[in-house]
């Protein structure tokens, strides 16, 4: 979405349908989605393959895991999974970039970097959680006709 970069820094779509598709399905369809999403990103990457299927992975997990320890209705779940599955994906990357041998470390810029994803991450799952709640719910239809 280089449309919508600020200060150069894109929103991650794939991260914010992961985290709000596990938001709405759960731990085992957000652990899926996560796997499904990474594994697109490093087929399309120029990363050491599974950086992003691991990282991707992990936040959905995440994601998922919050739903069932915190109740839907709490008002912190939506802004605190988008920024803490931000952090944690954008941390999962870099230590594994990093320890695959790329020069990336944690200086004030990755910092910055991390603040203005999760910021405009955020924004995007506001977005985008009500249109990926309306796909789950279509699905989950769909599949009771089974």
């Amino acid at each position: 979405m280089p449309h919508l970069a600020v200060a150069e820094v894109c929103p991650d779509l794939a991260l914010v349908a992961v985290v709000c598709w596990a938001l709405h399905r759960g731990t085992a369809d957000g652990a899926v989605g996560g796997l499904l999403a990474g594994l697109v990103l490093d087929l399309l990457s120029g990363a050491p393959f599974g950086v992003h299927t691991f990282a991707m992975t992990l936040a959905g997990t995440a994601a998922g895991l919050a739903v069932a320890l915190v109740p839907r209705e709490h008002a912190m779940l939506l802004p605190g999974m988008a920024v803490l599955c931000t952090i944690l994906q954008q941390a999962a990357c870099v230590s594994l970039l990093r320890a695959a041998g790329w020069p990336l470390g944690w200086s004030q810029a990755v910092v910055v970097i991390v603040i203005v994803a999760s910021v405009l991450n955020l924004l995007l799952t506001i977005i985008l959680y009500p249109w990926v709640g309306r796909l789950g719910r279509a699905l989950s239809q769909g599949e009771s006709g089974w």
